[in-house]
Protein backbone atom coordinates (compact mmCIF):
# COMPACT_ATOMS: atom_id res chain seq x y z
CA UNK A 1 0.00 0.00 0.00
CA UNK A 2 1.05 3.59 -0.28
CA UNK A 3 2.25 5.19 3.02
CA UNK A 4 1.46 7.71 4.72
CA UNK A 5 3.69 9.85 7.84
CA UNK A 6 2.10 12.67 9.75
CA UNK A 7 4.47 12.35 12.32
CA UNK A 8 7.83 14.44 10.37
CA UNK A 9 10.38 17.16 11.87
CA UNK A 10 12.28 19.88 10.14
CA UNK A 11 14.79 22.22 10.72
CA UNK A 12 12.21 24.45 12.13
CA UNK A 13 12.74 22.25 15.47
CA UNK A 14 15.35 18.99 15.41
CA UNK A 15 15.24 17.64 12.24
CA UNK A 16 18.19 17.71 9.61
CA UNK A 17 16.35 18.39 6.26
CA UNK A 18 14.04 21.32 5.44
CA UNK A 19 10.38 20.86 4.84
CA UNK A 20 10.79 20.96 0.83
CA UNK A 21 13.04 18.55 0.85
CA UNK A 22 10.91 16.45 3.00
CA UNK A 23 8.16 16.76 0.69
CA UNK A 24 10.48 15.92 -2.54
CA UNK A 25 11.90 12.66 -0.27
CA UNK A 26 8.11 11.42 -0.19
CA UNK A 27 7.17 11.86 -3.27
CA UNK A 28 10.27 9.59 -4.38
CA UNK A 29 8.62 7.14 -2.37
CA UNK A 30 5.44 7.60 -3.61
CA UNK A 31 3.75 8.20 -0.56
CA UNK A 32 -0.21 9.52 -0.56
CA UNK A 33 0.22 12.07 1.80
CA UNK A 34 2.81 13.73 4.27
CA UNK A 35 2.22 15.33 7.22
CA UNK A 36 4.55 18.04 9.37
CA UNK A 37 4.90 18.27 12.93
CA UNK A 38 7.65 20.01 14.24
CA UNK A 39 7.83 20.44 18.17
CA UNK A 40 5.63 23.13 19.98
CA UNK A 41 7.06 25.62 21.57
CA UNK A 42 8.43 25.29 25.07
CA UNK A 43 9.64 28.12 27.18
CA UNK A 44 11.57 26.03 29.88
CA UNK A 45 13.81 24.23 27.19
CA UNK A 46 14.47 25.25 23.94
CA UNK A 47 16.82 22.56 23.08
CA UNK A 48 14.55 20.85 20.16
CA UNK A 49 11.56 22.76 19.59
CA UNK A 50 10.31 25.09 17.29
CA UNK A 51 11.52 28.88 18.74
CA UNK A 52 8.16 31.06 18.88
CA UNK A 53 9.68 33.31 16.37
CA UNK A 54 10.06 30.76 13.53
CA UNK A 55 6.41 29.79 13.75
CA UNK A 56 4.69 31.30 11.33
CA UNK A 57 7.36 30.97 8.80
CA UNK A 58 6.91 27.56 9.04
CA UNK A 59 3.42 28.06 8.76
CA UNK A 60 3.71 29.52 5.79
CA UNK A 61 6.16 27.12 4.33
CA UNK A 62 4.13 24.10 4.77
CA UNK A 63 1.46 26.15 3.18
CA UNK A 64 3.14 26.91 0.62
CA UNK A 65 4.69 23.46 -0.75
CA UNK A 66 0.78 22.25 0.51
CA UNK A 67 -0.20 24.40 -2.69
CA UNK A 68 3.47 23.70 -4.87
CA UNK A 69 2.41 20.09 -4.84
CA UNK A 70 -1.06 19.49 -4.26
CA UNK A 71 -1.22 17.93 -7.66
CA UNK A 72 1.79 15.13 -6.51
CA UNK A 73 1.16 14.78 -3.16
CA UNK A 74 -1.38 15.75 0.07
CA UNK A 75 0.61 18.13 2.67
CA UNK A 76 -0.97 18.79 5.77
CA UNK A 77 0.70 21.20 8.59
CA UNK A 78 0.47 19.56 11.96
CA UNK A 79 2.42 20.26 15.12
CA UNK A 80 3.28 18.03 18.10
CA UNK A 81 2.01 19.76 21.28
CA UNK A 82 3.60 18.62 24.02
CA UNK A 83 1.71 18.07 26.97
CA UNK A 84 4.04 21.11 29.04
CA UNK A 85 3.71 23.15 25.78
CA UNK A 86 2.29 27.19 25.85
CA UNK A 87 -1.54 27.36 24.40
CA UNK A 88 -1.25 27.71 20.00
CA UNK A 89 -3.85 28.91 18.10
CA UNK A 90 -5.01 25.38 17.08
CA UNK A 91 -7.37 26.79 14.50
CA UNK A 92 -4.17 27.14 12.31
CA UNK A 93 -3.32 23.62 12.11
CA UNK A 94 -4.83 20.59 9.96
CA UNK A 95 -4.06 18.95 12.82
CA UNK A 96 -2.19 17.78 16.49
CA UNK A 97 0.12 14.79 17.78
CA UNK A 98 -0.32 15.14 21.56
CA UNK A 99 2.19 13.54 23.60
CA UNK A 100 4.56 13.90 26.66
CA UNK A 101 8.17 14.54 26.94
CA UNK A 102 8.21 16.10 30.55
CA UNK A 103 7.13 15.11 34.10
CA UNK A 104 7.35 17.72 36.79
CA UNK A 105 9.40 17.10 39.49
CA UNK A 106 10.22 18.84 42.48
CA UNK A 107 9.17 21.84 40.83
CA UNK A 108 11.49 21.48 37.99
CA UNK A 109 10.52 19.68 34.01
CA UNK A 110 12.60 16.84 33.59
CA UNK A 111 13.10 15.35 30.41
CA UNK A 112 11.58 11.73 29.60
CA UNK A 113 13.25 11.13 26.56
CA UNK A 114 16.26 13.67 26.32
CA UNK A 115 19.21 12.12 27.59
CA UNK A 116 19.86 8.52 28.94
CA UNK A 117 21.32 9.64 31.84
CA UNK A 118 18.52 11.62 33.45
CA UNK A 119 15.86 9.51 32.85
CA UNK A 120 18.11 6.52 35.52
CA UNK A 121 19.16 9.80 37.64
CA UNK A 122 15.08 11.24 37.97
CA UNK A 123 14.23 6.87 38.79
CA UNK A 124 17.06 6.87 41.77
CA UNK A 125 16.49 10.75 42.83
CA UNK A 126 12.59 11.21 42.91
CA UNK A 127 11.59 7.64 42.86
CA UNK A 128 14.51 5.70 45.25
CA UNK A 129 15.25 3.48 42.66
CA UNK A 130 11.73 2.11 41.76
CA UNK A 131 11.31 2.84 37.88
CA UNK A 132 7.40 1.12 37.61
CA UNK A 133 6.54 4.38 40.23
CA UNK A 134 8.67 6.36 37.59
CA UNK A 135 6.57 4.71 34.89
CA UNK A 136 2.86 5.64 36.89
CA UNK A 137 3.78 9.05 36.98
CA UNK A 138 4.94 9.09 33.69
CA UNK A 139 1.46 7.95 32.58
CA UNK A 140 -0.54 9.99 35.03
CA UNK A 141 1.01 12.94 33.44
CA UNK A 142 0.12 12.18 30.01
CA UNK A 143 -3.46 11.13 30.84
CA UNK A 144 -3.73 14.74 32.19
CA UNK A 145 -2.01 16.29 29.24
CA UNK A 146 -4.58 14.04 26.76
CA UNK A 147 -7.91 15.19 28.83
CA UNK A 148 -6.41 18.99 28.60
CA UNK A 149 -5.17 19.12 25.27
CA UNK A 150 -7.63 16.99 23.41
CA UNK A 151 -4.88 16.15 20.00
CA UNK A 152 -6.08 14.52 17.09
CA UNK A 153 -3.58 11.73 17.52
CA UNK A 154 -1.62 10.49 20.62
CA UNK A 155 1.93 10.22 19.91
CA UNK A 156 4.52 7.75 20.87
CA UNK A 157 2.09 6.38 23.85
CA UNK A 158 5.16 4.29 25.79
CA UNK A 159 8.20 6.27 25.68
CA UNK A 160 9.04 6.19 29.05
CA UNK A 161 9.91 2.78 28.13
CA UNK A 162 12.89 4.37 25.75
CA UNK A 163 15.72 3.58 27.33
CA UNK A 164 15.49 0.36 28.85
CA UNK A 165 14.98 1.39 32.89
CA UNK A 166 11.61 0.15 32.93
CA UNK A 167 10.57 -3.69 32.93
CA UNK A 168 8.08 -3.80 30.54
CA UNK A 169 6.95 -7.26 31.87
CA UNK A 170 6.57 -6.10 35.08
CA UNK A 171 2.56 -6.73 36.13
CA UNK A 172 2.95 -3.57 37.96
CA UNK A 173 4.05 -1.31 35.12
CA UNK A 174 1.49 -3.08 32.25
CA UNK A 175 -1.70 -2.57 34.93
CA UNK A 176 -0.43 1.10 34.61
CA UNK A 177 -0.01 1.40 31.33
CA UNK A 178 -3.37 -0.34 30.36
CA UNK A 179 -4.67 1.75 32.83
CA UNK A 180 -3.65 4.87 31.01
CA UNK A 181 -4.47 3.85 27.49
CA UNK A 182 -7.88 2.96 28.35
CA UNK A 183 -8.24 6.59 29.97
CA UNK A 184 -6.36 8.39 26.69
CA UNK A 185 -8.87 6.45 24.87
CA UNK A 186 -12.15 7.90 26.19
CA UNK A 187 -10.58 11.11 24.75
CA UNK A 188 -8.54 10.39 21.50
CA UNK A 189 -8.78 7.15 19.54
CA UNK A 190 -6.51 7.05 17.51
CA UNK A 191 -2.34 6.03 18.35
CA UNK A 192 0.18 6.32 16.39
CA UNK A 193 2.27 3.45 15.51
CA UNK A 194 5.90 4.90 15.85
CA UNK A 195 8.77 3.48 14.79
CA UNK A 196 11.32 6.23 15.64
CA UNK A 197 13.05 4.76 18.31
CA UNK A 198 13.83 1.36 16.03
CA UNK A 199 15.66 3.69 13.39
CA UNK A 200 17.05 5.38 16.62
CA UNK A 201 18.74 1.72 17.73
CA UNK A 202 16.79 2.36 20.99
CA UNK A 203 14.02 -0.35 20.76
CA UNK A 204 13.74 -3.16 18.87
CA UNK A 205 9.70 -2.94 18.26
CA UNK A 206 7.51 0.46 17.89
CA UNK A 207 5.53 2.45 20.44
CA UNK A 208 3.29 1.44 21.64
CA UNK A 209 4.43 -1.83 22.62
CA UNK A 210 2.79 -5.80 21.89
CA UNK A 211 0.55 -5.99 24.77
CA UNK A 212 -0.54 -2.50 23.95
CA UNK A 213 -1.51 -2.91 20.63
CA UNK A 214 -3.50 -6.31 22.02
CA UNK A 215 -5.05 -3.62 24.68
CA UNK A 216 -5.84 -1.02 21.84
CA UNK A 217 -7.72 -3.68 19.73
CA UNK A 218 -9.60 -5.22 22.82
CA UNK A 219 -10.77 -1.55 23.13
CA UNK A 220 -11.83 -0.11 19.37
CA UNK A 221 -8.79 1.88 19.60
CA UNK A 222 -7.39 2.98 15.90
CA UNK A 223 -3.93 3.33 14.65
CA UNK A 224 -1.92 5.63 12.27
CA UNK A 225 1.78 4.93 11.09
CA UNK A 226 4.43 6.71 12.35
CA UNK A 227 8.32 7.33 11.42
CA UNK A 228 8.83 10.48 14.11
CA UNK A 229 11.32 10.93 11.17
CA UNK A 230 14.04 13.37 11.53
CA UNK A 231 15.43 12.85 8.42
CA UNK A 232 14.10 12.83 5.24
CA UNK A 233 15.30 9.55 4.41
CA UNK A 234 13.42 7.73 7.36
CA UNK A 235 9.94 8.82 6.14
CA UNK A 236 8.58 5.40 5.87
CA UNK A 237 10.86 3.50 7.95
CA UNK A 238 10.25 -0.13 8.90
CA UNK A 239 6.43 0.41 7.97
CA UNK A 240 6.19 -2.58 5.72
CA UNK A 241 7.01 -4.43 8.99
CA UNK A 242 4.51 -2.73 10.94
CA UNK A 243 1.81 -3.50 8.86
CA UNK A 244 2.82 -7.26 9.43
CA UNK A 245 3.14 -6.48 12.96
CA UNK A 246 -0.28 -5.46 13.61
CA UNK A 247 -2.21 -7.79 10.95
CA UNK A 248 -0.22 -10.66 13.79
CA UNK A 249 -2.19 -8.78 16.49
CA UNK A 250 -5.25 -9.05 14.55
CA UNK A 251 -6.04 -5.52 12.93
CA UNK A 252 -7.00 -5.26 9.52
CA UNK A 253 -6.89 -1.88 8.68
CA UNK A 254 -4.93 1.40 9.89
CA UNK A 255 -5.76 5.16 9.62
CA UNK A 256 -4.45 7.43 6.79
CA UNK A 257 -4.64 11.13 5.69
CA UNK A 258 -6.72 11.78 2.54
CA UNK A 259 -8.86 14.23 1.14
CA UNK A 260 -8.09 16.35 4.07
CA UNK A 261 -9.65 14.13 6.65
CA UNK A 262 -8.79 10.58 8.41
CA UNK A 263 -9.82 7.57 6.78
CA UNK A 264 -9.18 4.13 7.19
CA UNK A 265 -7.34 1.73 5.18
CA UNK A 266 -7.30 -1.87 5.09
CA UNK A 267 -3.83 -3.76 5.79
Amino acid sequence: MRHSNLHTHTIFSDGVHTPEENVLSAIEKGMVSLGFSDHSFTSFDSRYCMRRVHIPAYIREVRRLQEKYRDRIEICLGLELDGRTELCDRELYDYMIGDCHYLLLDGEYRSVDGIRDWQLEDINRHFGGDSVAYAKTYFDTYVECTRRQRPDILGHFDLCAKYGYIDEESPAYRDAACEALIACLEVTPLFELNTGAICRGLRTQPYPAAFLLDELRAHHGQLILSSDSHDAANLDFWFDEALELLRTHGFTSIVQYRGGKFEQAGI
